[in-house]
């Protein structure tokens, strides 16, 4: 290796020149706008930020791929992105969480508001008449005392404080809709009717089909009762708690060229329900007891739906629902949704949802290029067209964002540039 010599005087430099898009793309939605005078929080006359200012900031870090309060350092030093943002000044972790503390519920419902206003315009220009609603819960453990963080559902780690929100994603173009952030103690279906109620009025006017997929934690009348009333389609799956005799008087097929497959379905009317609901279900060998006698084991899968699928095809159309839980990760692990936290249950709430709005505008913003780019997960595109080292000049009234020649991704930086440019929303 050639020797060298270490300098730190170089200026207007920086590595996350591909935040631009993000940014321009946010301006055409006019999303700064809209932030600054739907969100009451008053601030005095002489504060340095604005309401915009700060959700955007945090926006950016996490896009750029911040975990953490201390890791906005990484904008917070980079002069090029806070000059071409207007940011005047960057404020500190412990301004950044005493200004979230300022959150209260109303806050936070202002706050989706704004992102159901910016969702409508991205809908205006690319839609789908007929959409999927991935509904489920997840569970984001905590090593502190955070307000609202409980002992619950915990899975992988048993004992550990948590939060456990609610999301529900359009599988159609990986959006999240809607999310709740909830205490650890939550239940799955804690809240879930009123919380499908509020999905359905986020959606855009053009939608006239809606087909809802979810767990067994949603497994429930009312939930069902809803589903019915909104005219939805739907695919949840049973809870198998005191089902498995019921599934054993049902008269079992083998699924046609699938060995060890058997399939069912009936009509039963659970405990509480106002009517009898369609029941499929499927079960696979296993392994099987004894030689002389063999005494066969099944895998059972069971669903409650008003599809008209055979039961093998119901149990593969489930199975696509498993995408959801890729996107409910990268919210949680790419996008920082749940991790970045202060010791106020709704300042966590307002972070956990400007995450959320910062993963559902780099969504939009590709969804809107090119329906390739849904193919590839937020740490691609933050390797490929964020992470992009550059330099800023500004020779007399112009700005330049200079890269390198050798940039290996020039054709889609330019392609999504140019594809900004030409959006115009009323």
């Amino acid at each position: 290796m050639r020797q060298f010599h270490v300098t730190f005087d170089e200026k207007r430099l920086t590595g996350n020149a591909g935040l631009v898009h993000l940014g321009r793309f946010a301006d055409k939605l006019d999303l700064p706008r809209m932030l600054k005078e739907n969100i009451s929080i008053q601030r005095g006359p002489t504060a340095k930020y604005s309401v915009a200012d700060i959700i955007m900031m945090l926006a950016m870090g996490v896009l750029a791929g911040a975990k953490h309060m201390r890791h906005l350092a990484i904008l917070r030093s980079d002069h090029v992105i806070c000059a071409l943002f207007k940011w005047t000044a960057f404020p500190d972790n412990s301004t950044l969480g005493r200004w979230f503390k300022l959150f209260r519920p109303v806050h936070c419902q202002e706050l989706s508001a704004v992102e159901d206003r910016a969702r409508k315009k991205v809908w205006s220009k690319k839609w789908f008449g007929r959409i999927t609603l991935d509904v489920d819960s997840t569970v984001r453990g905590v090593y502190g005392s955070q307000q609202g963080a409980e002992t619950g559902y915990n899975p992988k780690n048993k004992g550990q404080k948590s939060y456990h929100p609610l999301l529900c994603f359009i599988a159609e173009t990986r959006e999240c809709l809607h999310n709740w952030f909830r205490p650890g103690s939550a239940y799955t279906a804690n809240g879930a009717v009123e919380f499908m109620k509020e999905c359905f009025s986020k959606l855009p006017k053009r939608v006239w089909k809606v087909f809802v997929r979810a767990d067994s934690g949603f497994f429930s009348g009312d939930f069902l009762d809803l589903l019915e009333k909104e005219s939805c389609e739907y695919l949840i799956k049973v809870k198998m708690k005191n089902l498995s005799s019921l599934l054993m008087q049902q008269s079992w097929r083998k699924a046609k060229n699938r060995p060890g497959v058997e399939t069912t379905e009936f009509w039963h009317k659970c405990h509480g329900w106002k009517r009898a609901r369609r029941f499929v279900a499927v079960r696979m060998e296993v392994e099987t007891e004894g030689t002389l006698l063999p005494i066969p084991k099944y895998e059972f899968f069971c669903y409650v739906t008003n599809l008209s699928l055979s039961p093998w095809q119901t149990h593969k159309y489930y199975g696509k629902r498993a995408s959801s839980e890729n996107w409910i990760e990268w919210c949680k692990n790419q996008m920082a949704s749940g991790s970045i936290l202060t010791q106020d249950f709704w300042a966590n709430s307002a972070i956990f949802q400007t995450c959320i709005l910062a993963y559902n505008l780099l969504v939009w913003m590709m969804w809107l290029h090119s329906e390739k780019s849904l193919s590839e997960e937020p740490c691609t595109i933050r390797t490929w067209l964020i992470r992009v080292p550059a330099r800023l000049i500004h020779p007399g009234r112009q700005w330049f964002l200079k890269l390198s020649k050798t940039y290996p991704f020039k054709e889609q930086w330019q392609s999504i540039e140019s594809s900004i440019a030409e959006l115009n929303f009323a």
